[in-house]
């Protein structure tokens, strides 16, 4: 499915609308040259993997799944996704991940002084980037409790305070899920109220801290091969080994009910 407003082809899987596409060259010219208001759905950029899926289509908060079905872009960035498109019948065509996004976005928004609101995990984080673009207001996250409604929407005001003050055209929003989610909502929300153009809001998790080498990337020839995931479970075992090996086998059968899914609507639709 390609869409006639933006021209980024689709693939609709597991409740979500992942772009389709072998790079992200068209995702990156609608970032910096479309408009927020002209994106179907929420001007909001998503970068599920294995694990994130998981946790939006199990969450009993409903204000998660919906925010993500109300993205405007959907990015597969676990490549388990893209095996299971192909095992599926829709098959996506390339791995696309928030890590590569925002190593190709940051210098094209450096190069033109962007205004861009970054929310940065850390104070080492939030320095270097105001250092390489100094028209970004670099805000550093305090300590967030996603299940507290009120840290969420504090630290949402203090994002709209600097998106108000600098007329920001991008928010990075760098804290992981489910804290990036619920913040862009919270921020989407209060700038509804107000006459402040909307942002175009990256949910990107630790793809700063990668690309300023903070966090080690896996080396490109182990990207290639799938293998990003090996790399970073050497790096953290202990805290990885629950996530890859325990909770992370809930995505077989979430495939399978995928596919039965789909089986019964063909099945539907021939009866009728």
């Amino acid at each position: 499915m390609t869409s006639p407003t933006d021209g980024l082809a689709r693939v609709e899987l597991f409740g979500l609308d992942f772009v389709d596409d072998t790079s992200l060259d068209r995702v990156v010219d609608l970032l910096l040259d479309g408009s927020p208001d002209a994106v179907e759905g929420h001007p909001v950029v998503v970068t599920p993997n294995t694990d994130l899926l998981l946790q939006v289509v199990n969450t009993p908060d409903n204000r998660i799944r919906d925010f993500f079905a109300k993205a405007w872009c959907v990015l597969p960035d676990g490549q388990p996704i893209v095996w299971a498109s192909r095992l599926l019948g829709r098959p996506l065509r390339f791995r696309l991940t928030g890590s590569d996004l925002f190593a190709r976005l940051w210098p094209k928004l450096v190069a033109r002084s962007a205004p861009v609101v970054v929310l940065a995990p850390s104070a080492a984080v939030a320095t270097a980037l105001r250092e390489s673009n100094p028209a970004a207001a670099t805000v550093v996250a305090p300590v967030i409790d996603a299940a507290s409604r009120s840290d969420i929407v504090s630290v949402a005001q203090m994002c709209v305070a600097e998106i108000t003050a600098l007329l920001a055209q991008f928010v990075i929003l760098s804290l992981g899920h489910p804290k990036d989610a619920l913040l862009a909502e919270e921020i989407l929300r209060q700038l509804s109220d107000t006459s402040t153009a909307l942002p175009f809001i990256l949910c990107l998790g630790g793809s700063a801290e990668m690309y300023l080498g903070i966090r080690r990337r896996a080396p490109l020839w182990m990207q290639r091969c799938s293998a990003e995931w090996l790399y970073r479970f050497a790096q953290e075992p202990r805290r990885l080994f629950y996530r890859y090996f325990v909770r992370d086998s809930a995505f077989v059968p979430l495939v399978w009910r995928e596919y039965r899914a789909q089986r019964r609507s063909r099945t539907k639709g021939r009866a009728a």
